[in-house]
């Protein structure tokens, strides 16, 4: 039996080493297709497509955002440079205008950030194994996470199924004597109206062939197994179970139409209420 992934999951991993510090948080939601988002700072661009190669590997469906904090420790892969002009200039402005003014002189060190640049440095070569590090540990919890909730969806999907079944039992029996008792009601209309008995005969045959839901009993029964089939072969199969109670709605949705009395009215309706709860959990499955 395959695994049933859910796309709906989250995992966080931190790594340090050598004073580099690397958090990954990576959370997923379902989606009709595959789309991944990378945030990394400015200075790490560079490992936005080994990273997003690495989410690709694992995830076959969904929306998923990686979001990449990175912290060096100290001045580690900083360069600062005072532009000692732009300072001296705009702190002789700044007291020019408090001097016009009357007001107060300004915080000396809010002069100074004004002229204070900061570039951050790093190497490619030495900063990605941290930051690839960071994601397959966060994209380890991710997958578990996933797991444990597309096993969820699984157990709830087969008691629903597992109803539909007994459901569709219960048509199976009930249908043969419904169509029979419609069939006499006829019957004694027709033969009221005194029509001859090959007209009643005709009627007859083509209001049998209007009620008989056996082929739509069968249908649905087929449905079943091929859904659990699809369940049990493991992710991605969201796309495939998605078809099939598409399949299974519109048979139930016959059933229902062609329904000759209130019981088994009721349980296509219910037979149609299962299966729309059903299609909402395969929304979220990969």
């Amino acid at each position: 039996m395959g695994i049933v992934r859910s796309m709906t999951g989250y995992g966080r991993a931190t790594f340090e080493a050598e004073g580099v510090s690397v958090r990954a948080e990576i959370r997923s939601v379902n989606h009709k297709y595959k789309e991944i988002t990378v945030r990394l700072p400015k200075p790490f661009l560079f490992a936005e497509i080994p990273v997003r190669r690495l989410v690709d590997g694992v995830v076959a469906r969904g929306r998923v955002d990686v979001y990449i904090q990175i912290e060096l420790e100290g001045l580690e892969g900083r360069e600062i440079h005072m532009d000692r002009e732009l300072a001296l200039a705009l702190w002789r402005e700044a007291k020019d205008m408090c001097s016009e003014f009357g007001a107060p002189l300004p915080d000396v060190s809010f002069v100074l950030k004004q002229a204070l640049e900061v570039k951050t440095e790093v190497e490619e070569e030495r900063f990605l194994p941290f930051i690839t590090g960071a994601v397959e540990k966060a994209l380890e919890e991710l997958v578990n996470f996933r797991v444990q909730e597309g096993e969820r969806l699984r157990q709830d999907i087969l008691n629903k199924l597992a109803r539909i079944d007994e459901l569709v039992g219960k048509a199976e029996s009930m249908a043969e004597i419904a169509v029979e008792e419609a069939k006499e009601r006829l019957l004694e209309r027709l033969k009221s109206l005194e029509i001859d008995d090959q007209r009643v005969a005709q009627e007859i045959a083509i209001m049998l062939d209007k009620l008989d839901v056996n082929e739509e009993l069968v249908r649905l029964r087929s449905h079943l197994r091929s859904f659990e089939e699809t369940l049990d072969s493991g992710s991605p199969c969201g796309r495939k179970l998605d078809f099939i109670v598409q399949e299974m709605f519109r048979e139930a949705n016959t059933l229902g139409v062609k329904s000759v009395n209130t019981k088994l009215t009721m349980i296509a309706v219910e037979i149609k209420d299962q299966i729309e709860k059903i299609r909402e959990q395969v929304q979220n499955i990969e």
